[in-house]
């Protein structure tokens, strides 16, 4: 779904066992003569589905050149290392403070809360985390950053990518500025209520306050368009 001359949202919806809802995931693509840009890369096993999404824009999976991560979460990393088996020359970058809780450096911030309720949780909910924790330790989530970002750093492609740290959701969480449409990809930092803009799901942000904080710097942009990770695009 094209957004801007350079822009396109990538929707996925997946159907999840014992969910009444689908979850709706919506990745963002930019591009310009040398660069093919991903943004955040949905939950495992959907590498295929990604590389369709974005031939339909007319591009080839194996061209990517960078994939910005938005934050460490499970739904924004699953899928690549998947997809650099499609494209080995990508570059995956993350912000400074979410690239240790991707490498190994530290444990994931998830799965680190999980562990702390462990023993009050039903039989069948300790086995999923062991088998999410069996599968974390072993690495097989673990990316290699080979960029760290920091706020207010533009990278030079694409028009101009601005890195805007908005914690709350998550320590490192970033958008993404896109100046040359004027469009923030603003992963799990922002939704969208009522045709506005609004702050993130208060079930999955640890510290609300400093998520408001971080929706109201977003605000002080000048915004065409914004990109809500699970709601879609809104043009302002």
């Amino acid at each position: 779904m094209k957004i801007a001359e350079n822009v396109a949202m990538l929707p996925i919806t997946i159907e999840v066992p014992d969910r009444e809802a689908p979850m709706n995931l919506n990745m963002t693509l930019t591009w310009d003569e040398k660069n093919l840009v991903l943004m955040d890369a949905a939950v495992p096993e959907q590498s295929q589905v990604i590389a369709k999404l974005i031939a339909d824009e007319g591009f080839d999976v194996k061209n990517l050149t960078h994939i910005i991560i938005t934050h460490q979460d499970m739904d924004h990393i699953g899928s690549v290392l998947e997809l650099l088996k499609l494209a080995p020359n990508a570059k995956v970058l993350a912000h400074v403070d979410e690239a240790p809780h991707m490498d190994g450096r530290k444990t994931p911030i998830r799965l680190a809360g999980l562990l702390a309720q462990y023993d009050s949780m039903p039989p069948e909910a300790q086995a999923q985390f062991d088998e999410y924790k069996k599968a974390v330790d072993a690495g097989q989530f673990r990316l290699k950053i080979d960029q760290e970002l920091t706020d207010k750093e533009v990278l030079p492609i694409c028009g101009g990518i601005e890195v805007v740290h908005t914690p709350g959701h998550m320590p490192g969480h970033i958008a993404l500025f896109l100046r040359e449409s004027s469009i923030m990809v603003c992963g799990d930092a922002a939704n969208i209520a009522d045709g506005a803009i609004s702050g993130p799901n208060p079930v999955h942000t640890p510290d609300m306050d400093e998520a408001m904080k971080s929706l109201e710097k977003i605000k002080g942009y000048p915004l065409k368009g914004i990109v809500a990770y699970h709601g879609g695009y809104l043009e302002m």
